[in-house]
């Protein structure tokens, strides 16, 4: 059985709790989702406010293969594992990567992704706590879309409640 927090994991946009200047109906960042063509993100702000449940939404309705990695347990190896999927069949509708917590991830493995964010073979969505512009390549972020995710207000807390009940 799946744990609780996984079951009552949103799984539309529509019921994220909080971060409406981002997935409102008219926001950019929506819009842009919506349409079909997911740029490369970086995901910024504190933890449990929905960074991985926004990732985890995107990427099921990308039709691409997804792969998730952790920057605290992730090697250079686990990188190109994801890299030589590149080309295959059961990559045929492009490759979605998903690097949490990518600020543990040392410049040496933050430029190993380089290359293929920067053909398009590889799209990037990562996440982090810290401030991007101080923890991520610069050649990488150069690449990708910042997004704020802010702190869940009350009001947030109380909807994700109910819809929990």
């Amino acid at each position: 059985m799946e744990p609780l927090a996984q079951r009552l994991r949103p799984r539309t946009l529509d019921e994220v709790c909080g971060q409406q200047h981002l997935l409102g109906q008219n926001q950019v960042f929506r819009r842009t989702v919506e349409s079909g063509h997911i740029p490369n993100m970086i995901f910024y702000g504190p933890s449990g406010v929905g960074k991985t449940t926004v990732a985890s939404i995107i990427a099921a309705g990308s039709g691409m293969q997804l792969h998730k990695l952790n920057g605290t347990t992730a090697s250079t190896s686990d990188i190109k594992s994801v890299l030589a999927d590149i080309g295959t069949l059961g990559a045929a509708g492009g490759i979605l990567l998903y690097l949490d917590e990518i600020q543990y991830f040392n410049k040496r493995q933050q430029q190993s992704l380089l290359e293929c964010v920067e053909q398009g073979t590889v799209t990037l969505i990562a996440s982090t706590t810290e401030n991007p512009y101080f923890y991520v390549y610069n050649a990488l972020l150069s690449r990708c879309t910042v997004f704020e995710f802010k702190s869940l207000t009350a009001e947030d807390i109380r909807r994700g409640v109910q819809n929990a009940a």
